[in-house]
């Protein structure tokens, strides 16, 4: 992929902006559990300037995400978008670099949560959930190495990529957009059972494609 960061971060930005200025702040998430749309505006522009102030660590019990929302529980979505947007005027740098790829991650999957809340339709390029992938793959494929992992072959907007060791037992074929969503913990894992899978029983390698706590309870229709 080639698609500069910024340029992927700040069409997302935009798109969100959009989104949410009209919107009910108090609109309940569906896909962030507990968060408000005003909740969720505010966590992204926490988000970024916890990045950018390398501010990753939590008080034992704590969650990053809750403590960017709590910070800011005072805040309409007007203020939330004017500090994320003064975040966004020092963090070029931050975005060309190795963090950039998660902060673009972040964003779109974030995007599509919004989406969801208001009944807007998915993210509309294809390009950028294809760049959101980049980076939870290369998390995912380090992880399933290191604790060897059986290989299951990834056909993602018909590009194929393996994840794990050895030859792939099973094969799965998705779009960028649904994968995101379930590296994202945005599935559930009968969802996920449910896409067009070939080869062996899926069930021993799901685990393998998930991040961030792993399946949804319930399942999430978008």
């Amino acid at each position: 992929m080639t698609t500069d960061n910024a340029a992927q971060y700040d069409a997302s930005r935009a798109r969100i902006a959009g989104l949410v200025r009209d919107a009910d702040p108090t609109t309940p998430v569906g896909a962030c559990p507990g968060w408000t749309i005003g909740d969720l505006v505010a966590h992204l522009a926490g988000c970024l300037g916890d990045f950018l102030a390398g501010r990753f660590a939590v008080d034992e019990g704590d969650d990053f995400g809750e403590r960017t929302v709590r910070e800011r529980r005072h805040q309409s979505i007007d203020d939330s978008l004017a500090e994320w947007e003064r975040n966004r005027a020092t963090a070029d740098e931050t975005l060309a670099g190795p963090m950039g790829g998660v902060l673009v991650a972040e964003v779109i999957s974030h995007e599509q949560d919004v989406r969801q809340a208001v009944g807007a339709s998915r993210v509309p390029d294809a390009e950028a959930l294809r760049e959101a992938l980049v980076s939870p793959l290369q998390e995912i494929e380090r992880k399933a190495r290191e604790a060897s992992r059986p290989a299951v072959r990834l056909v993602v907007d018909g590009e194929p990529r393996l994840v794990g060791v050895g030859e792939p037992g099973a094969t799965l074929t998705v779009s960028a957009f649904d994968l995101l969503r379930i590296v994202g913990g945005r599935r559930s894992r009968s969802q996920t059972r449910e896409l067009d899978w070939s080869g062996d029983d899926p069930e021993p390698y799901l685990d393998a494609l998930t991040m961030f706590g792993g399946f949804r309870d319930t399942p999430l229709e978008e």
